[in-house]
């Protein structure tokens, strides 16, 4: 229902709407005050008993015939039996309907806008859900500790730096997590409701405090890294501060604070006297800071109609200026000293960090010709004291928090707030975007600009290997043939040097992606120089806000020097990109509406499983699950087919088939346990999967599902049944309620499966040249080793490398006897962490600080190899994963070799972490500090042996380190042990990087190896081997590691690397010994894992990992297999249980008995 000027046509009305929507109106006893906007004003009037419709004057009308007039029927609510309530009834008067719809003042544009403005919905929902999913007993303070977390993550403020922390704001202001879709503030009335949209990247809201990420929305770097609040202190004597004291005794602001925050704002301001006739203020402009008056008078000017009004005078006691500080907004009034004033200044950062709650809390200030936000036409107490409030919702609402943002960023800045549109009942909304998708484009061509195979190669690179993680959430997932359209579609531009590419202000016509060049982006807000904030270089994106939201440009984008731009025009945009997702998210819908086991769904719940259904694609013969692994991942195809085997005596048997709409592995949602069939891929086939943690956190219970159609629910029942009866009776094979169910199968025919590439190596065999356990006899080799487990400072952990000050430490033992595959026994160190029991694996669950969006993952596996029959030695190979309570983790393996490579290993993983811990240069300058941790570990490590006698000529150790430091990777290694950078994001899996062995063939090893005087030979075709001269010992094959010390120039000094992932990158790291690597190398290892962490997660690709590596093992040595130590680190992963939720950290191995 809409108010509509009284003597206008149609037309003139809708015309007229926009600049008249009410912005809030209170009934009741009190007289009614109808607030318009601002260009309107406001008008007054008394209520009438029995009397239903008023006239309420809105300005001169454009037309002959005098004053337009707004007609408001105002009726009894029913609900309160004939009297007047706070909900009132607005009908048009041409209209006339008496049936209308009470609907409640709130809802009207002001409350809209707050909400939008704020983001408040959004987060809100995401609250809610959250509370749903986990069902906490006490929901207050889960809900408070939601917001605590939010607050830390989107500020970087420690709540309990000061007692009065504001949670408030943050919450809101951290929004942008917020996954459930609300109403875009951009909308135009045109737009339809539609939720059956996909989502897309959500318009970055006005809001307070959020830290935005980019000049579009996705940026990184050091320019928009958000600082801790830190205490600012302003000298001031004994006198000043009891002045300070005195006054704010008076002052609403600080009545509730404590002691230790009246200091800390004390500390803070700052003392100035203002002579009269003085403006501190101006309307309109950006505030920073706000005052308390000590003594003298100021008033308040308000611009009414064109003539500055007086609205307020300020005394003694009482505060100005706060209210730019809490709502984020321009100052709406100006501020005059009528007398010689004394004033206490107080600056945003401390503001928003201690009084920003008892701001909030303060009655609603009521000044004529200004409100504050959600406060339109409210009759609240008046606030004590302050300046100004919002001018309007449109002044206030478009205007995000100035001062603590400055990357001034494409999408950082928000679209212009606009009028609410009318809703329209029954109909949802089309899409996202602030711009109409309403019209026709059936005739639409997209453009193609002729480009060389060359360019589109180097185009299709950019846009999958960029940092710039919003290519892939706009081009990830569209369809390959869209794809192929919207590269033909991309025009190059050449920009000179100093040509502004995109100019702040300006209406958005091109998305565009860096081919060369850099840029420079700036910002300019009022008055002020433009900033710069930013610096863009090759496969950055900038521009897509202004086409997704039909908003201005909201920075400058300059050039640096001369580069080149892919530039995408805005209808193509928008029919490429934008109608793709649409037109996928409305085919899964579709599609699932076909799926058997999900046809009980209602309309709304098959679109909330068709956002958040993943999608992956599967090569012929490619396994999708397999016999044994453990996920909890339900698949349907999508398109192709696919078949289920089990294992038995004469190898796989083919069990069952699958062709498009066909599901399997729905029984792992409701069981969780082991696969009974391998499923493999027959042709190229796409299934979608959905986890149990999102089922559930989307549908809720799957039982409850199930249990609409309690038919479907008995049969599984039955399935599980038989696959636990019959053990050969897959989840899949058995699945009654398939789309291919065996009813309309024919029976399937059990027959040997013979894989088209089981493992398909193209490697030679070696017949010797695998470094064996070394040249001693077994039987002193063996006596040696059981002398040296006598001594407990060998083979047990000292506690003069514990770190005190960790979260968990782990790192792998020593025992006699183990046999080929065992794993190695673990020593944890912990402040209290107790593993939780998952079947055969323990889980460690904690929480760290991190600037990660998602959670952290880890597993680690460490097994023993198999050298000889009689080889005495213990597992070779070590581990260490520590995490500190400085948020600061590291990852390191030791590869041992040689007689007492086993001890040397041991050593190095109590040691390296602790000594690199202990170094000045920790957390300052990381190249450094691990140069100096290896040569010290290495100086230890000499010491160590001497005073035990363990000759260590001929033994060592490989080690790598990785060190994570909030999003950036450090990276240091010595010998073969190598370690992994890759991405597992589907739209983006790669390898980023791997470390490659030091070997003594290379140029500059091999010349520091013969100046030091040792001699390097080639042993075999490309084998090379470091020996004393005339000597055929000790044939070390690597030219750094630790220990070693018979030959000169085997170097200790670790080769340096850095990367810096951003918030959102899914990323992973494999730091492993040369049991894995001996065969394979890093991109073939991504290609292999990249796929399965997605679907299985950290330990089960591990699990494969390792029998893909000693598969390899076995074809080329035979019986000899090197021992195997992986860890995996996976970031951003998604938590695969409620549990799992409550932490950001979590690290799964064998569980030990």
């Amino acid at each position: 229902d809409h108010l509509v000027p009284h003597g206008q046509r149609p037309q003139e009305r809708a015309d007229r709407q926009e600049q008249s929507d009410l912005a809030a109106m209170r009934l009741g006893s009190e007289p009614v005050r109808v607030d318009l906007m601002s260009q309107v004003g406001s008008y007054t009037f008394d209520m009438v008993e029995g009397q239903e419709v008023y006239e309420v004057p809105i300005g001169g009308g454009d037309q002959p015939g005098g004053d337009v007039k707004l007609k408001v029927q105002i009726r009894p609510s029913k609900a309160d039996g004939g009297q007047a309530t706070d909900d009132g009834a607005l009908q048009s008067s041409e209209e006339g309907q008496s049936g209308s719809t009470v609907k409640k003042l709130q809802t009207a544009l002001t409350m809209r806008s707050y909400l939008d403005n704020h983001d408040v919905l959004r987060q809100m929902q995401e609250l809610l859900q959250e509370m749903v999913t986990h069902r906490p007993d006490d929901p207050i303070e889960y809900m408070i500790q939601r917001l605590e977390q939010v607050c830390l993550d989107s500020q970087g403020v420690e709540l309990d730096l000061l007692d009065a922390a504001a949670p408030a704001a943050p919450a809101a202001a951290d929004a942008d997590k917020g996954k459930a879709k609300t109403g875009d503030v951009g909308d135009s009335e045109e737009e339809e409701d539609d939720d059956d949209a996909p989502d897309l990247p959500l318009p970055p809201p006005p809001q307070v405090g959020r830290k935005r990420q980019s000049v579009s929305e996705e940026a990184y770097g050091s320019y928009n890294q958000r600082k801790a609040y830190e205490a600012k202190v302003i000298a001031k004597d004994e006198g000043q501060k009891g002045r300070i004291r005195e006054v704010m005794k008076q002052c609403w602001m600080f009545q509730s604070h404590t002691p230790e925050n009246v200091n800390a704002i004390i500390d803070a301001m700052d003392e100035k006297r203002v002579s009269k006739g003085e403006k501190l203020i101006n309307q309109g402009d950006y505030g920073e800071v706000m005052w308390i008056i000590e003594s003298g008078a100021l008033e308040c000017f308000k611009t009414l109609d064109g003539q500055e009004k007086l609205v307020k005078t300020c005394q003694r006691g009482d505060v100005f200026g706060e209210l730019a500080l809490l709502y984020g907004c321009p100052r709406a009034a100006s501020v005059v000293s009528s007398e010689e004033c004394v004033l206490w200044e107080l600056d945003r950062e401390t503001f928003k960090a201690i009084c920003f709650e008892a701001a909030q809390a303060a009655p609603l200030p009521q000044y004529e010709g200004f409100v504050a936000p959600g406060a339109a036409g409210e009759a609240g107490a008046e606030a004590p004291g302050g300046e100004e409030a919002m001018a309007d919702v449109t002044s206030g609402g478009a205007k995000a928090d100035e001062a603590e943002d400055d990357d001034g960023s494409e999408g950082g800045d928000p679209p212009p707030t606009m009028a609410s549109p009318r809703p329209t009942a029954g109909k949802r909304r089309e899409g996202v975007s602030a711009e109409a998708m309403q019209e026709d484009m059936s005739s639409w061509v997209p453009p193609k600009f002729e480009k060389s195979a060359e360019e589109r190669a180097q185009l299709s690179d950019i846009i999958r290997t960029s940092q710039d993680s919003k290519l892939h959430m706009l081009f990830g997932v569209v369809q390959k043939d869209t794809f192929e359209k919207i590269i033909d579609a991309m025009q190059l531009m050449q920009i000179a040097e100093g040509q502004d590419v995109i100019e702040q202000g300006d209406v958005g016509d091109y998305f565009y992606i860096v081919k060369s060049g850099d840029f420079d982006i700036f910002v300019k807000k009022t008055d002020q120089d433009r900033k710069k904030v930013f610096e863009a270089g090759v496969g950055f994106a900038f521009g897509e806000l202004a086409l997704l939201y039909n908003a201005p440009r909201s920075a400058t984008i300059c050039a640096a020097r001369p580069a080149e731009v892919w530039a995408l025009d805005r209808t193509a945009f928008r029919n490429l990109v934008i109608r793709s997702a649409e037109a996928r998210f409305k085919q899964h819908v579709e599609f699932l509406r076909g799926v058997e086991i999900f046809q009980v769904l209602n309309d709304s719940e098959r679109a909330s499983l068709a956002e958040v259904l993943e999608e992956e694609e599967f090569e012929d013969d490619e396994a999708i699950v397999e016999q044994d692994e453990k996920d909890d991942k339900m698949f349907i195809v999508l398109s192709g087919s696919a078949v289920a085997c089990i294992k038995g005596e004469q190898g796989e048997v083919e069990v069952m088939s699958y062709s498009v709409g066909s599901y399997f592995g729905e029984i792992a949602l409701l069981s969780g346990e082991p696969r009974k069939a391998s499923v493999y891929a027959v042709g190229h086939s796409t299934c979608l999967y959905i986890t149990r943690a999102t089922f559930l956190r989307v549908l809720g219970s799957l039982s409850q599902l199930l249990e609409r159609n309690i038919g479907k629910y008995e049969k599984y029942q039955d399935a599980i049944a038989n696959a636990s009866e019959h053990g050969d009776a897959s989840e899949e094979a058995a699945s009654p309620g398939n789309k291919d169910d065996a009813s309309k199968q024919p029976k399937s025919v059990r027959r040997k499966r013979e894989r088209k590439a089981e493992v398909k190596l193209e490697l030679a065999m070696k017949s010797d040249s695998i470094e064996g356990a070394g040249d001693a006899p077994p039987e002193t080799l063996a006596d040696k080793v059981k002398e040296d487990f006598k001594n407990p400072a060998l083979v047990t952990p000292s506690d003069e490398w514990a770190c005190p000050d960790n979260t968990i430490t782990m790192f792998g033992g020593m025992v006699m006897g183990q046999k080929f595959t065992n794993d190695k026994i673990l020593h944890c160190r912990s402040s209290g962490l107790k593993p939780s029991r998952k079947d055969e694996e323990d889980v460690y669950s904690w929480n760290n600080p991190s600037k990660l969006k998602k959670s952290t993952a880890m597993s680690v596996v460490c097994q023993k190899g198999q050298k000889s029959p009689s080889d005495p030695t213990p597992n070779q190979d070590n581990f260490f994963i520590h995490q500190g309570s400085d948020g600061i983790s590291f990852y390191g393996v030791a590869d041992g070799h040689g007689p007492f490579g086993h001890l040397v290993s041991f050593r190095l993983v109590q040691t390296l972490p602790a000594l690199l811990k202990k170094s000045p240069h920790y957390g300052k300058d990381w190249p450094t500090a691990l140069k100096e941790a290896f040569l010290e570990a290495q100086k230890d490590l000499c010491e160590f042996c001497a005073t035990h006698q363990i000759n260590i000529e001929a033994s060592g150790a490989a080690g790598s380190i990785l060190v994570q430091e909030e999003q950036t990777v450090h990276i240091a290694f010595i010998g073969d042990s190598r370690i992994m950078l890759g991405s597992w994001d589907r739209r983006n899996s790669r390898l980023i990087f791997c470390t490659k062995d030091h070997k003594p063939e290379l140029p500059e090893e091999r010349k520091r190896l013969e100046e030091a005087g040792s001699e390097v030979r080639e042993i075999d075709a490309g084998s090379f081997r470091i020996y004393l001269p005339g000597s055929n010992f000790p044939g070390l094959t690597m030219s750094r590691a630790f220990g070693d010390t018979a030959c000169g120039g085997v170097l200790r000094e670790p080769e340096y690397h850095k990367y810096i992932m951003q918030p959102t990158d899914q990323w992973y790291a494999i730091v492993a010994s040369d049991g894995i690597w001996e065969f394979m190398e890093g991109e073939e290892v991504c290609n292999l894992t990249a796929k399965k962490l997605r679907l299985k997660g950290p330990m089960e690709t591990l699990r494969f990992l390792t029998n893909a590596s000693r598969k390899r093992w076995a074809y080329c040595c035979g019986d000899y297999c090197d021992d195997i130590t992986a860890i995996l680190v996976q970031w951003n992963a998604q938590p695969e249980t409620e549990e799992d939720s409550k932490n950001n950290h979590s690290l799964v191995v064998k569980k030990q008995d």
